[in-house]
């Protein structure tokens, strides 16, 4: 609901990651947050707070702060930083409705985050890398750590517009012994599995709704992705029958 009330007044936050959210026990009269935990006779609410407007973005601030250069991508935080954004360097300049998606994508990476026990959600093995590094020879460190994430992006089923979500191949055959980086079926079981590989626990999500809410969030086309009154209606979110 924080973020709800961001997205109804045009502001995308553009920083949503554990460490803005914060637990409030909110005083039933005033509104404001208890300092302190609370006492027995104190009537309150306990509430999640989004924290830290720092690099949040709505009209004004692109009118009368950033002006025709923009936000940079120094003010992101790059591991909760949607495709748009780490790829695009005028992202913000289009239609509200699809700036605002920005913060969904931030949303499903937390999600990710507290079903992995990790802030590493987008990672790729050792040999994946050892593979990778044979064509990236002569790249500079920026630029392997973002094909380091592209490829992690690949592995989760986060496909560049355009590509099947049945079946995604990349690379093809090599001159280096006919490897294929990448060849599988982006289906819900696949990503499901993949999940559960990662989790330390071995349990994944915790039903298939929770599996398919974050799916819907971390799409690389914004436009396509849910909006956050799109996912407050999503069945994850509704009491059981």
């Amino acid at each position: 609901m924080a973020l709800k009330s961001c997205h109804d007044r045009n502001v995308t936050h553009r920083d949503v990651k554990p460490e803005n959210m914060v637990i409030c026990f909110e005083d039933q009269d005033t509104g404001r947050c208890l300092k302190g935990s609370p006492s027995g006779d104190e009537k309150f609410t306990t509430k999640m707070r989004i924290i830290d407007f720092g690099s949040a973005i709505d009209k004004f601030t692109m009118k009368h702060l950033y002006g025709s250069v923009g936000p940079s991508r120094a003010e992101q935080t790059s591991e909760y930083t949607p495709p748009e954004a780490l790829l695009n360097a005028t992202w913000y300049q289009g239609p509200t409705s699809t700036i605002l998606k920005y913060d969904m994508w931030s949303v499903g990476v937390v999600m990710l985050e507290l079903i992995l026990g990790s802030p590493n959600v987008f990672q790729i093995n050792a040999l994946t890398r050892v593979l990778l590094d044979q064509h990236l020879e002569g790249w500079n460190e920026g630029l392997k750590e973002l094909a380091y994430k592209l490829r992690s992006f690949m592995e989760l089923c986060i496909l560049i517009p355009g590509s099947s979500s049945k079946h995604h191949r990349v690379g093809g055959t090599n001159n280096r012994g006919g490897f294929s980086p990448a060849s599988w079926k982006c289906s819900e079981e696949f990503f499901s599995h993949q999940i559960k590989s990662r989790d330390p626990l071995k349990l994944g999500f915790p039903n298939v709704w929770a599996m398919r809410l974050v799916r819907q969030l971390l799409i690389w086309d914004p436009e396509d992705r849910l909006s956050v009154d799109d996912a407050l209606r999503h069945p994850y979110f509704q009491p059981p029958p």
